[in-house]
């Protein structure tokens, strides 16, 4: 039943992107020749691709945020010309400015869905719920990062890799505590598996994480002792530590406090302060 459905005609509705009815001149012309040439309508198979109606009305006016920013924060002229550290710092500023249209929006999971969740007349101030802890997992998340994608966010291993390790491994009182800072953006994280010696090799991985005691001199309640022994044990190449990341979800070979290897789990490790 797809061909009936791509064939179908449907109802122009004005896309949000575009105020004034004209798609960006950053749309070659001979497409654009060739799109209006086909004996079908082009917004179904968008309906078809997105999954409906409603979900391609949601996505547009997600894009139309970015787009249409009065801010100027999401502009890219020039981005091939900067000096890393100001495309670093350029990246920053777009990633801030996306929370703050999530903060005064609201960002959450099934809005939109099929055909009849569609978003098309509203504006940024009327959207939906928040879901605490849980904004970067949701697919309108996405949305926006992608239509600001021309540089690589450098928080972007947040969201990727660490907001989803404390989602899956960590229990309802540890994302308590946990979720909330990441949705605030006091906690943010890096993911630091691969080794000099190892990628994706992980029970190779030679990096240990001990538990000590306190009756053998740890902390109160016993602490956990982070090691890389040798040269190839280093954690090499976790996107995001460098300069942005206050903690890290560092994989690691447990030792338990009678010194018996448990094998790999997941760690978390401060970095930096929280605070400045």
């Amino acid at each position: 039943n797809i061909m009936p459905a791509m064939a179908m005609t449907t109802t122009t509705v004005p896309d949000p992107r575009h105020p004034n009815g004209r798609p960006p001149i950053t749309v070659n012309t001979d497409l654009a020749a060739e799109r209006a040439r086909t004996p079908f309508d082009p917004l179904s198979i968008t309906h078809f691709l997105d999954g409906g109606p409603g979900v391609t009305s949601r996505r547009r006016l997600l894009e139309s945020w970015i787009i249409n920013d009065p801010t100027g924060t999401f502009d890219n002229d020039g981005n091939a010309y900067l000096h890393r550290t100001e495309r670093h710092a350029r990246a920053l500023a777009k990633f801030v400015r996306i929370v703050d249209l999530c903060r005064a929006a609201g960002v959450a999971s099934g809005v939109g869905d099929g055909d009849g969740g569609g978003a098309g007349g509203e504006d940024a101030a009327s959207v939906v719920k928040h879901v605490e802890g849980e904004i970067v997992a949701t697919p309108e998340f996405q949305t926006l990062v992608s239509a600001a994608s021309d540089d690589p966010f450098p928080t972007s291993l947040h969201w990727v890799m660490f907001v989803p390790n404390i989602l899956t491994l960590c229990d309802a009182e540890q994302q308590s505590r946990w979720l909330p800072l990441c949705r605030d953006w006091k906690m943010i994280g890096c993911y630091a598996q691969t080794e000099l010696g190892h990628g994706s090799n992980i029970r190779a991985l030679e990096t240990t994480a001990t538990f000590l005691s306190e009756a053998d001199g740890g902390a109160e309640g016993g602490e956990w002792i982070i090691n890389s022994p040798t040269p190839t044990s280093a954690k090499f190449w976790p996107g995001t530590l460098g300069k942005t990341a206050n903690h890290a979800m560092v994989i690691a070979q447990l030792i338990d406090g009678d010194g018996v290897r448990r094998g790999i789990h997941n760690f978390l490790v401060p970095l930096r302060s929280m605070d400045d």
